[in-house]
C-alpha cells in the first residue's frame, strides 16, 4: 500500500484517473463508422450506366427509318417531263404559201390600161384573199372600174379584196384604170397577203 500511495503522488492524480478512460475508449474508436458510410457509393455506380443504355436506343433508329421513304418519292417528277415535246410542231406552218397570184396587162395605152389578175389557193384550207397594185409616175391615176371582186384607191395604190377560196381553188378578177400624162399606162408591182404576186 505503502508503494502504491508513493507512485499516485509521483505520478499525480491526473495520471491515475486517464488509466481506465484509456483502456475504455480503446475498442469503440475502431475505424467503423467510415465502413457504413461506404453502403451509398455503390448507388451511384447503378444509376451512371441507365442514361447512358436510354440514348443510344432513341437516338440510333430514328434517322434509319426517315432516310427510306425520301428514296420513294424521287422517280415521280420523271415520268412527267417526257410529254412537252410533243406540243412543238404544231406551230410551223408558213403563211406565204396560202396563195399565189399574177398580174397580166393585156391593154394599156395613153390615158390608162386594163389588167387581169390570178389568185389559187395552194394552202389545205379556205381563206380570203387580197391584192394590192402599186404604181409609179403615173399622173392623175383614178380607178375606173373593177369586176370580180372589190376594189378600192389609196393614192397610187389599188387594194383588191374577195371571199374564201377552196383548198385548190383560183378566180380571176380584173380592173380598169385612167390617167393623165404621157406613156402607155401601167403597174410597178403588186403584192398578195400570204403569197407572192408577180406582174408580166
Amino acid at each position: 500500500m505503502l508503494v502504491v500511495w508513493v507512485a499516485v503522488r509521483a505520478v499525480g492524480p491526473a495520471e491515475a484517473a486517464r488509466q481506465p478512460s484509456v483502456a475504455l475508449p480503446s475498442m469503440p474508436q475502431v475505424p467503423l463508422a467510415p465502413a457504413t458510410s461506404a453502403t451509398p457509393t455503390p448507388t451511384h455506380s447503378v444509376v451512371s450506366p441507365s442514361p447512358s443504355r436510354s440514348r443510344s436506343r432513341s437516338s440510333s433508329p430514328t434517322p434509319s427509318r426517315t432516310s427510306a421513304r425520301p428514296s420513294s418519292h424521287t422517280p415521280v417528277p420523271e415520268k412527267t417531263t417526257t410529254k412537252p415535246p410533243a406540243a412543238a410542231p404544231t406551230t410551223t406552218r408558213p403563211r406565204s404559201d396560202v396563195f399565189s397570184a399574177a398580174l397580166s396587162v393585156p391593154a394599156s395605152w395613153e390615158q390608162g390600161y386594163v389588167a387581169a389578175v390570178r389568185i389559187k389557193n395552194v394552202s389545205g384550207s379556205s381563206q380570203s384573199w387580197s391584192v394590192t397594185v402599186s404604181h409609179s409616175n403615173q399622173d392623175n391615176l383614178r380607178l375606173t372600174g373593177t369586176w370580180n371582186a372589190r376594189g378600192s384607191q389609196s393614192g397610187d395604190n389599188l387594194t383588191f379584196t374577195g371571199g374564201p377560196l377552196a383548198p385548190g381553188a383560183s378566180i380571176t378578177f380584173g380592173y380598169q384604170v385612167s390617167k393623165s400624162g404621157r406613156g402607155n399606162g401601167r403597174p410597178s408591182g403588186c403584192s398578195v397577203v400570204g403569197g407572192k404576186c408577180g406582174v408580166s
